[in-house]
């Protein structure tokens, strides 16, 4: 028996972040620190230390366990600090960052948010330690997957997270209702797994699927597993058994009453009717 699953990756709209640098960094309590600006942004991670932060003209306070971003062009200026500092941190640029950013909450107002409260089990952090071991030798690539990993953590982990800015919200979830029938199709999902992912109500995203296409997510499902049964059937790629179980039944006998709902003959006559031979 062979087994397929598959999942969607929503990545090409974050294909333009980069990794600039990263390490770790320690301040003493007494030591001076003067005013200065980042090119790009920097995310950091208090794991050592408490005071205020000053950016810009804001005053803001850390401790262990705040995660702080310092946004391009915005002046920083440690301000005062209860004994030493320590933190991680990754420096990283690309148009898409602010908006991921924005998705965990953290935005040039509001750029502090606290994981104290998530302790020992905050992946953020959990991540950013192996990004920024010192003994550690990371290629490229693997700190930018740690990097990429890390953001995915902080949205995940952020107590305020917020909804993607879309032009039409409803067209984004229909849009997303789409994107996993097409990739997970071939497994035995449900209208209520659909629903799940989106994060709303079945009936509800029943609604503005229905006014979006014109017919319900059970029927787009449908749709798209008799689509691809039929290019099967169409080319003889393998038995109907085989091609029912790679759409997403596992009952032969289950398949042949979609399809014949669907088309209005078996699968069998369909296929004499419809299959292609080679010249």
């Amino acid at each position: 028996m062979v087994e397929f699953t598959t999942q969607f990756c929503d990545s090409a709209s974050f294909c333009q972040t980069a990794l600039r640098q990263y390490g770790r960094y320690e301040k003493d309590a007494d030591s001076k620190q003067l005013p200065f600006l980042n090119e790009h942004t920097v995310i950091a991670y208090i794991t050592e230390g408490s005071g205020s932060f000053k950016l810009g003209t804001s005053l803001h306070t850390i401790e262990p366990g705040s995660v702080l971003v310092m946004f391009p062009d915005v002046c920083v200026n440690a301000s005062a600090f209860d004994g030493p500092v320590k933190v991680m941190w990754a420096e990283m640029s690309g148009d898409p960052l602010p908006k991921i950013l924005a998705r965990a909450g953290l935005t040039p107002q509001k750029p502090i948010l606290s994981l104290a409260d998530l302790g020992e089990n905050c992946k953020t952090a959990k991540t950013l330690t192996r990004l920024t071991e010192p003994d550690a030798e990371l290629g490229a690539l693997a700190a930018y997957g740690l990097a990429m990993e890390m953001l995915d953590n902080l949205v995940e982990e952020s107590p305020r997270p917020c909804q993607p800015k879309v032009s039409n919200l409803q067209q984004y979830y229909v849009d997303k209702s789409i994107r996993y029938i097409k990739t997970k199709y071939p497994q035995d999902i449900s209208v209520e797994d659909v629903a799940q992912y989106c994060g709303l109500n079945r009936s509800y995203l029943g609604k503005l699927f229905r006014d979006a296409t014109g017919m319900t997510t059970q029927e787009y499902l449908i749709r798209q597993r008799m689509s691809v049964a039929c290019h099967y059937l169409q080319i003889g790629a393998a038995p109907i058994a085989t091609i029912a179980r790679s759409v997403g039944y596992p009952n032969q006998l289950h398949f042949s009453r979609a399809f014949h709902k669907v088309f209005g003959i078996p699968p069998r006559e369909w296929q004499k009717r419809n299959r292609k031979t080679s010249k």
